[in-house]
């Protein structure tokens, strides 16, 4: 029972119909053509698909959107972009105001003047409200706190920080003979090895950047360092790396005497720089 239904089913719907055009006069066939249901739905189905396709494709590439009411157009989306990012700034810029007229009224109060409170209105234009701060018993009592020469919060007994000093290790082992003198372009320093061991240090991790042959057969090495610093160890006779090469703290990277020669070690010439300026190795390393 059941598969005859089916097969009837499906003869309804394979069954090729004609869909023809005559003249209405002559009864002359201008053309037919031959389609069973099955057939229709699909083309219908299929066109479908292809418009779906097209206005996906549209929409994607185009700015056919824009036209449509109440969609945002790239313009405006932009705009709102820019100023969502102007809001930003502006906060960013209220903030800054806010942390230097903190500093301001602070360092009035160290030098015994007396600060004014900036109340800001927000207008066309920026307008300061400028009104007298009159000083508290708790400003007299920090003020002496700081200005006394005893006890735990007196400035006397602030001490520099010395953040930068001892940052490095010492390129060898030995003694001073020359400093750093940059008013006079003296930009090295020159040591003299302990015990005639003439081994050359990296004084912090980093990566060799340059290995230079010099003409009087003796080399220069230069080590790139984290943070800006850049290490340069002159007057070596032999190099133990090479360039593009990472060394670690310590690492022995020449010698100011080559292996097979009898000769007394000379001074090792020692660089440091900084963003491109030369520094005192001195600041930065313990010798």
């Amino acid at each position: 029972m059941e598969d005859n239904f089916f097969r009837r089913l499906w003869a309804l719907l394979t069954d090729r119909r004609q869909l023809s055009m005559r003249d209405r006069d002559t009864d002359e066939l201008h053309w037919k053509v031959n389609m069973s249901p099955l057939g229709l739905w699909g083309g219908v189905l299929g066109l479908i698909a292809i418009i779906s396709l097209t206005l996906t494709l549209l929409m994607a590439y185009t700015s056919v959107l824009d036209i449509l009411p109440g969609y945002r157009t790239r313009s405006e989306r932009m705009h709102e972009q820019l100023t969502e990012s102007v809001m930003r700034i502006d906060s960013l810029e209220q903030y800054m105001n806010m942390m230097l007229e903190y500093n301001e009224a602070v360092a009035q109060i160290m030098s015994g003047s007396t600060p004014t409170l900036h109340s800001t209105v927000l207008t066309d234009t920026i307008r300061y409200d400028k009104s007298r701060i009159l000083p508290t018993r708790a400003d007299t009592l920090l003020r002496n706190a700081l200005e006394r020469t005893d006890g735990s919060y007196s400035l006397a007994n602030t001490k520099p920080l010395h953040s930068e000093a001892a940052m490095f290790s010492a390129p060898m082992r030995g003694s001073i003979t020359r400093n750093f003198d940059a008013p006079e372009s003296s930009y090295d320093m020159t040591i003299m090895p302990l015990d005639g061991d003439g081994s050359v240090m990296a004084v912090e991790n980093g990566t060799v950047i340059g290995v230079e042959n010099r003409p009087d057969a003796l080399i220069n090495i230069t080590i790139q360092h984290a943070g800006g610093y850049i290490s340069v160890y002159k007057q070596l006779a032999e190099a133990l790396v090479r360039k593009g090469q990472a060394v670690q703290n310590g690492t022995v990277i020449g010698n100011l005497t080559s292996v097979d020669s009898d000769e007394a070690a000379r001074e090792l010439c020692f660089e440091l720089w900084r963003d491109g300026t030369a520094v005192d190795p001195e600041r930065y390393i313990r010798f």
